[in-house]
């Protein structure tokens, strides 16, 4: 590596760890509808904080009634694990990962992880709050980004689609209209 990138690098991590923040790549809405296997609009039921079975990990967990199912074929509930949480007086907390809190209202973009667990794609990136405008009344969306810095490798080109901060305060059926629409697109070739 040159000496120009590993110090960019450097002043990326520097800056993500003195604002409590963790990196990871942007990504674009088709981005986000192609790496995930489900894509659902729901409301957290509970959560619950327990150790992985190794006793090694907090993990949160978080039952979510599925109102519609915007790609892929869930039952009326998953359960989506974050890392972090507390469990019997021990914290573990993971700056960027998406939160959930009973009765909130989302769309959420998941896969599954190796050891089975469904997660948001791409940290915060993957979940999308679902909130009352102020002004009339109209349900939108707002991308849950907080913790995270999205990061883009010097001199690449940013992502091909649409950023995700251009998404905050979309009307909701619009912006489940875009995602319906995307999933239904062949797979590129993503990692």
């Amino acid at each position: 590596m040159n000496r120009k990138l590993l110090l960019t690098i450097g002043i990326f991590l520097l800056a993500a760890a003195s604002l409590g923040a963790t990196m990871t790549p942007r990504l674009s809405l088709e981005e986000l509808v192609q790496r995930s296997e489900l894509i659902v609009h729901g409301r957290v039921l509970r959560t619950w904080s327990a150790w992985d079975d190794a006793h090694q990990f907090i993990w949160t967990h978080s039952e979510i009634e599925i109102t519609e199912a915007l790609k892929g074929a869930p039952g009326s509930t998953i359960v989506v694990s974050e890392p972090g949480g507390i469990v019997d007086g021990v914290g573990m907390w993971i700056a960027g990962m998406a939160r959930y809190q009973p009765g909130e209202e989302m769309v959420v973009f998941l896969y599954k992880t190796p050891i089975g667990y469904w997660r948001a794609r791409g940290l915060g990136q993957g979940k999308f709050k679902v909130e009352e405008g102020a002004v009339n009344g109209e349900r939108l969306v707002q991308p849950a980004l907080q913790g995270v810095v999205l990061a883009q490798p010097i001199g690449a080109p940013p992502p091909a689609g649409t950023d995700l901060g251009r998404l905050r305060g979309m009307p909701l059926q619009q912006f489940k209209s875009q995602v319906r629409s995307l999933a239904a697109l062949p797979v590129q070739g993503v990692k």
